[in-house]
């Protein structure tokens, strides 16, 4: 998912990259003219990509049906604390296959990147190291690395193996554990109520069951 991309050749690379990767979906926030020349000509055989790509107007829109929202950013920001090596996403979400039926990776701007309200809106904080600080990737080559690394995880192999995912079982987890802050005195949009449902969003299925197993006592007990 590629916010508010600003060259047209970025976007054909970000198409050519995913099609390379075996992957199929491209969703677009606010786009350049993704269907001109010089993106055609850059996605090279990758056209359907960019003529099937989903457009939004804005990133709230673009990520509604999403179980897991994973963020790529650059730069560290003061949202969150915790950034996760983009290497580590084939083990974070190879543990969620039971849990997560649809993810989306977001890729900010070409010069200034994500916003601190966007970065709230996604569940995990990634980054790709790099030795050097300047020269930084490119958006094009930023989604071939994440293509990349996505491209090691089979959920459809997975899913066969262990099972149907339950319907955004992982949604539902994230609601009840909310309404669970929220009753102890933890406030929404707070710092330590991001940090809780950050680290939350990377709990594996046994987790996840052992959470379910608590939160239905606690709702058992609970007087409303």
């Amino acid at each position: 998912m590629l916010v508010e991309p600003a060259r047209e050749e970025n976007v054909g690379a970000a198409a050519r990259a995913i099609k390379t990767m075996g992957f199929s979906r491209l969703t677009l926030v606010n786009p350049c003219d993704y269907l001109g020349e010089r993106a055609l000509a850059t996605a090279h055989a990758s056209n359907e990509i960019l003529q099937q790509a989903k457009v939004f107007s804005s990133l709230q829109e673009a990520l509604e049906g999403f179980d897991l929202v994973i963020a790529s950013s650059a730069k560290h920001r003061n949202v969150n604390e915790d950034y996760h090596l983009v290497g580590d996403l084939p083990a974070i979400l190879s543990a969620k296959v039971d849990s997560v039926e649809s993810v989306a990776v977001v890729f900010g701007r070409e010069v200034s990147g994500l916003t601190n309200d966007e970065l709230a809106l996604c569940h995990i904080l990634t980054t790709i190291p790099m030795r050097s600080k300047y020269p930084s990737l490119n958006l094009g080559q930023a989604v071939m690395v994440y293509a990349y690394e996505l491209s090691k995880v089979n959920f459809s192999y997975a899913r066969k193996k262990r099972g149907a995912v339950a319907d955004s079982e992982l949604v539902v987890a994230r609601e009840r554990l909310s309404t669970i802050l929220e009753d102890v005195g933890i406030k929404p949009n707070t710092k330590v109520f991001c940090k809780i449902l950050e680290r939350f969003s990377l709990l594996n299925a046994d987790d996840l069951n052992l959470f379910h197993r608590f939160s239905q006592k606690y709702f058992s007990k609970k007087k409303w």
